[in-house]
């Protein structure tokens, strides 16, 4: 039996900054409709691998498809039209602009005026606060709504893969929840992520598939439930 191409394959990743080498030789695989996380300790390379993903560094080795096409090393703003698009660590909104022009730049370049206002609306559905505050600064939105901000901009870029970097971070135990239910509702939704997480146990409750990553190599692979059992992962990660 043949088994279906991943959307997104990862080979032999390596990442560096000068002679530090971040990520050495990274291999994974996303497939359509997946919910994919990578755990770790801090500075294992995680952020790093999906910087090199979404075009923010050049890999210094390996190769990245999406749906068989190679991606690889491509600038920025062309992994975004390419469908790889990055909700960064510390969600990097315009907090001089308003929600409104927050969503409007990221959606312009992507949808036509007409379509593109009736994406920004789907966006207020989704998330109610953002319409009740559209022309508010976004720096003046708290950390979860800011968080759900940074959410309702990347999916106006219409991502294949949604790239989310430490979506929890900063948060009180309560908006961390919030922020996991919307993680839920936008894959029901039908989009495929790539999850960087720093609460391991939220990360693979959510997830079917996982990875472990440290000291910038793959160390662990396996179904999230799985991964969530396994006595090595439970004792570094879990607090079991």
């Amino acid at each position: 039996m043949s088994v279906a191409a991943p959307l997104l394959e990862v080979e032999d990743l390596h990442v560096a900054y000068g002679q530090v080498e971040a990520v050495r030789g990274v291999s994974l695989r996303v497939d359509e409709g997946q919910i994919v996380t990578l755990i770790g300790p801090n500075g294992a390379g995680k952020t790093s691998i999906l910087s090199a993903l979404a075009g923010l560094v050049k890999p210094r080795a390996g190769r990245v498809r999406l749906g068989g096409v190679d991606v690889t090393g491509l600038p920025a703003h062309r992994t975004v039209a390419a469908g790889l698009v990055l909700v960064p660590e510390g969600r990097a909104i315009l907090g001089r602009m308003t929600i409104e022009e927050n969503l409007r730049l990221a959606g312009e370049r992507r949808q036509a005026a007409g379509a593109l206002a009736v994406a920004i609306e789907e966006q207020y559905r989704r998330f109610p606060v953002l319409g009740e505050r559209r022309r508010q600064l976004a720096g003046s939105l708290s950390g979860g709504q800011q968080q759900m901000l940074a959410f309702a901009r990347a999916l106006l870029s219409r991502p294949r893969v949604l790239l989310l970097d430490e979506p929890s971070m900063g948060l009180s135990p309560i908006l961390v929840q919030q922020i996991f239910e919307t993680i839920r509702e936008i894959h029901r939704g039908g989009t495929t992520i790539l999850l960087v997480e720093q609460n391991a146990r939220l990360a693979l409750s959510v997830s079917s598939f996982g990875y472990v990553i440290e000291h910038g190599r793959l160390a662990l692979q396996g179904a999230a439930a799985e991964l969530a059992i396994d006595a090595r992962v439970q004792a570094a990660y879990l607090g079991g």
